[in-house]
C-alpha cells in the first residue's frame, strides 16, 4: 500500500461520494493505482486544503495531509484518523458501493434467499436481518478479517465456519463446495471473482 500511495505523482482525477462516517465522504482513486482508494473517507474542504494535500483529517483543526502519507505506519492526523484499521482495509478493498451492487445483483437474479448460501440463515430477505444489503457490503470493506466480520455482524459460529469453508474452498480452487450449496456453473466465475479479492486482501488471516 505504502509503494502505491507514493504514486501520487501521477495525475490524479478525484471524485467525491457521499460517504458513510463522520460527515465524511469518499474518494476513489481506482483508476490510477488499480486497487480501491474508494473507501478513503474525508472531510470535503476544498479550500483550505491545497491539490497536494487533498486529504482533511476529521476535527476542527485545520490538518490536511498528502495521500502517500496514509496507512503508512506514522500517525499525522491529531486522532491517528489517517491511520485506522479500518480505513486501512478499507483503501484496499472494492468499493463499497460496487460491493452493494454486486451482492443487490446477484438478490435480484436468484431471489431475496439466495445469499443465505453464504452467509448463513440471518442472510434471509434480502439480508435484512444482517442489516441490509448496504451494512454487510460495509462489513466486507472495513473488516480485516473473517472473524471482524463476523463480530460486526453478529453471526453465529456455525455460520461463521461455513463462510470460512467456502473462502477456502475459492482460495483452493476447489470449487464442489459452491456447486453442492446449488451455485449453477454460470454463476461460479463471477462470485469466485468477487470471493477472490476478498481473500487476496487478508480477510481469511
Amino acid at each position: 500500500m505504502k509503494m502505491l500511495l507514493r504514486a501520487s505523482h501521477i495525475n490524479v482525477i478525484v471524485f467525491v461520494l457521499f460517504g458513510l462516517a463522520r460527515g465524511a465522504y469518499l474518494i476513489d482513486f481506482s483508476h490510477v493505482f488499480h486497487r480501491n482508494l474508494a473507501n478513503v473517507k474525508r472531510e470535503v474542504d476544498t479550500e483550505r486544503c491545497r491539490p497536494t494535500e487533498p486529504f482533511r483529517c476529521p476535527g476542527k483543526e485545520n490538518v490536511c495531509i498528502s495521500i502517500q502519507y496514509l496507512c503508512d505506519g506514522a500517525p499525522d492526523c491529531k486522532d491517528n484518523y489517517d491511520e485506522d484499521p479500518r480505513l486501512c482495509t478499507a483503501a484496499k478493498r472494492p468499493p463499497i458501493d460496487e460491493t452493494a451492487n454486486f451482492l443487490q445483483t446477484l438478490l435480484t437474479q436468484h431471489g431475496p434467499n439466495y445469499l443465505e448460501k453464504l452467509f448463513g440463515r440471518k442472510a434471509r430477505d434480502a439480508l435484512e436481518p444482517l442489516g441490509g444489503v448496504q451494512k454487510v457490503a460495509e462489513a466486507l470493506s472495513e473488516s480485516e478479517t473473517l472473524m471482524d466480520f463476523g463480530k460486526a455482524l453478529h453471526l453465529m459460529r456455525s455460520d461463521l465456519d461455513h463462510l470460512r469453508d467456502v473462502f477456502v474452498a475459492v482460495e483452493s480452487g476447489d470449487l464442489s463446495l459452491l456447486k453442492s450449496l446449488g451455485i449453477k456453473d454460470t454463476e461460479l466465475a463471477d462470485l469466485k471473482f468477487f470471493l477472490d479479492k476478498l481473500v487476496s486482501t487478508g480477510f481469511l488471516d
